[in-house]
């Protein structure tokens, strides 16, 4: 069965006992959007990951980022004689202005880099043509009349229908009932496929791990 952004509408609004009139399309899916949300910042959805690659420049440190994105989960740089792929390590602000040297002869191959708002900082700068490996999260499209497809796991459209029905609540100044609902949102938590096979490779199904608490 397709659940798509249509149905979430329809069973948002049989929960809230409102109709098209009382919820018009725009209001249903700002309510849902702010549960997904804040579902895509808690948890590590695989439908996020992305990976790219792109190749340094000789002498130049700064390279944007890709768009769009959320969070950069790893960067490896390729030996250029080996071939080998080494991840670089991730370094702040203070530490790479204490080893940046502004000269020629200190560019050298990769080992670190500096996250910058929407780019990238390369330690040291780049005395060659290197191919990188980013592995990013992505910043999923909101839900809209234009984007019907909710990208998230079919067991997860339950918990999303149910942070739009408490807001709905809020916003019907119902407190008692969106205290009600949050609370059971949270106990419908998933687990994503990322945690769910950390758990498999390191426990062997021994250890079933779970979420407890609200979103």
């Amino acid at each position: 069965m397709t659940i798509d952004l249509s149905s979430l509408r329809s069973e948002l609004r049989d929960h809230l006992g409102v109709d098209d009139t009382d919820l018009p399309d725009t209001a249903a899916d700002l309510l849902l959007n702010r549960s997904y949300w804040e579902i895509l910042d808690k948890f590590p959805f695989r439908e996020k990951e992305v990976t790219a690659t792109f190749s340094t420049v000789s002498g130049t440190r700064f390279y944007k980022g890709p768009t769009p994105f959320e969070a950069i989960q790893q960067l490896s740089i390729e030996d250029l004689n080996s071939k080998q792929h080494d991840p670089l390590d991730h370094i702040d602000s203070y530490v790479y202005e204490q080893k940046y040297i502004n000269r020629a002869d200190a560019q050298a191959k990769p080992f670190a880099y500096l996250r910058e708002q929407d780019a990238i900082r390369l330690y040291p700068t780049p005395d060659g043509i290197y191919t990188i490996t980013i592995k990013y999260w992505t910043t999923l499209a909101d839900l809209s009349s234009s984007n019907t497809s909710v990208p998230l796991p079919q067991s997860w459209h339950e918990n999303l229908l149910f942070g739009a029905v408490w807001r709905g609540h809020l916003k019907n100044l119902d407190y008692a009932r969106a205290r009600s609902m949050r609370s059971f949102q949270g106990e419908v938590v998933i687990k994503p496929t990322d945690t769910k096979e950390k758990s498999d490779m390191h426990t062997a199904g021994l250890e079933v791990k779970g979420y407890d608490g609200a979103l």
